[in-house]
């Protein structure tokens, strides 16, 4: 962010000198597949909230889960949006996916150096979220969930390889992370995220039924969000395709399990 910051203060970018191609507004031209992956890439942002309950079965406190919920969500709305927008504004409609590309091949090196410590530690707590869930739903009634057993460890790690290489598998399959991202948000996030919340409020936890005055207005919040989710799951998985047979019948972009250009 700082890097196209200064490039464009140089006068390479523009957001002040009136260089960089930005708009609020869609580009022109632009299809139908192309503006629901993009806004996909913001679904994606809210891919956290698969996580959270497992978090809340790891608290000390657990009648603090609420208060973590607004803390986490603020502070990843406020440094995403932060984020997304000042890097849009100095480098304009051409910036890449994922945006480390933007600030050109040699800041872009250094940055990827920079940040692979942290993509390989949050891509360990989302496979190490996932392998909890299953391997906490396999051994529900029995000491091998806590791990700390020969057969624990064994299960555990042989779970942890396999959607290591599961998930590797899928990246390297799908070799454009735009569209990666999309299909994720699609199938994944539009559910844990966005219209499973609402299923859960409808049916385990409003007090009465869901027309009484005290309980319309979050009714109708979470008939919104659910519309929202079935939009997201039902286009973006259309889109994502979509987008993925174009870009492999124009050969703009690499075959799968390859790392030409």
């Amino acid at each position: 962010m700082i890097a196209t910051g200064v490039q464009n203060a140089n006068g390479s970018g523009g957001f002040n000198v009136g260089l960089a191609a930005w708009s609020p507004w869609p580009k022109e031209g632009i299809t139908f597949a192309e503006a629901i992956v993009s806004t996909n890439s913001i679904v994606f942002a809210y891919s956290f909230g698969g996580c959270l309950p497992s978090f809340m079965e790891e608290m000390h406190t657990p009648e603090d889960y609420i208060k973590t919920l607004w803390w986490l969500g603020g502070i990843q709305i406020v440094i995403y949006t932060l984020t997304g927008s000042l890097i849009y504004a100095f480098v304009g409609q051409e910036v890449q996916s994922p945006a480390l590309l933007s600030a050109g091949p040699v800041i872009s090196r250094v940055v990827f150096g920079i940040a692979l410590p942290v993509i390989f530690i949050s891509g360990s707590i989302n496979t190490t979220v996932v392998c909890r869930y299953i391997h906490g739903k396999v051994y529900r009634n029995s000491v091998v969930r806590y791990i700390n057993t020969p057969r624990g460890w064994i299960t555990w790690l042989g779970l942890v390889l396999f959607v290591t290489i599961l998930a590797w598998v899928i990246a390297e399959a799908i070799p454009v992370f735009s569209e990666l991202l999309s299909i994720i948000s699609s199938l994944f996030v539009s559910g844990l995220s966005f219209y499973l919340p609402p299923v859960i409020w409808y049916v385990l936890l409003r007090e009465g039924a869901w027309y009484e005055k005290h309980n319309l207005k979050t009714a109708m919040y979470n008939l919104v969000v659910f519309i929202v989710g079935m939009i997201v799951f039902g286009c973006g998985t259309y889109a994502s395709i979509a987008e993925l047979v174009h870009k492999f019948e124009s050969n703009s972009i690499s075959k799968p399990f390859t790392c030409s250009a």
